[in-house]
């Protein structure tokens, strides 16, 4: 099967790996038509932190071709995203889900905006833990981060205006300034939530978050409640992905990795297939 290869910084190859013949019990097999790539796949690919060779990507849409649960039929267009620990990415023509992991979808939308829902629903696992806080803030520019303050209305928070202080700080591409900024601007008892690292994130003023009560996080938690969350959000609620995301098609692997790198959210599509059809 066809699969997007990460070999290092600036070496992504097209190529053909074998396919997985057995499906494990409980699991289905997605044709995939799309995979969207955000921070965490930035990140990883700028850092040369991912495994020799491994298929990048962990948020994709497409079509069931097989199946072993009952809730999952073949034909039905999913979204789907990586289980924690999983060895390999989502960039292939095929690939073998837990079903937990897949989430079927009734709306007609494009599977390049499907495949975006794991990084929406990644920010609305993250916006859960500042329920019941009066005001956030986002710090750091990224996609993600304007998806973000577009999410925080929608989930009945505010966001902290210039010169007020935060409840609760989310940072994105976050490095020295941007968590120095957020140690500034957090209230006495607040949290931070870092959502994505940049590319200097180093940081000596670790102790200084103690006097002030602060509670610094680096994980972010998702499932199905947050994708079908987010597949609500998506078709009911006038969301954009316009800011800072591009499409290519899976041909273009070297335009699609050099916007990654320049801070781009890129969605690789699969040329020659429909876009799904509801009845």
């Amino acid at each position: 099967m066809r699969v997007l290869a990460y070999y290092g910084k600036n070496d992504i190859r097209d190529e053909e790996w074998p396919r997985q013949k057995k499906l494990p019990a409980g699991s289905v097999r997605v044709e995939v038509r799309a995979v969207t790539l955000g921070e965490f796949d930035r990140y990883s690919y700028l850092k040369g932190m991912l495994p020799v060779p491994s298929i990048v990507g962990g948020a994709a849409a497409g079509l069931v071709t097989e199946s072993t649960c009952d809730e999952l039929k073949a034909g039905q267009p999913v979204v789907a995203w990586l289980p924690k620990g999983a060895p390999q990415g989502l960039a292939a023509e095929s690939v073998s889900l837990p079903s937990e992991n897949v989430f079927p979808v009734s709306e007609a939308v494009s599977f390049a905006d499907l495949s975006v829902l794991p990084v929406m629903a990644e920010l609305l696992g993250a916006l859960g833990k500042a329920s019941g806080k009066e005001r956030c803030a986002v710090l750091g520019d990224s996609p993600q981060g304007e998806m973000l303050r577009q999410l925080l209305p929608l989930k009945g928070l505010s966001l902290a205006k210039e010169g007020e202080t935060s409840d609760v700080t989310f940072c994105v591409r976050a490095n020295h300034v941007i968590l120095d900024r957020a140690l500034e601007v957090t209230n006495r008892g607040g949290f931070v939530q870092v959502l994505s690292i940049g590319d200097d994130s180093s940081w000596e003023k670790w102790p200084l978050a103690l006097p002030k009560g602060l509670c610094f996080n680096f994980d972010t938690a998702f499932g199905r409640a947050e994708v079908e969350e987010a597949a609500k959000l998506l078709t009911g609620s006038g969301l954009s992905f316009a800011a800072g995301r591009r499409i290519f098609i899976w041909d273009d692997v070297d335009p699609a990795f050099e916007a990654l790198g320049e801070g781009s959210m890129v969605t690789l599509a699969q040329e020659g297939f429909p876009e799904p059809y509801f009845p």
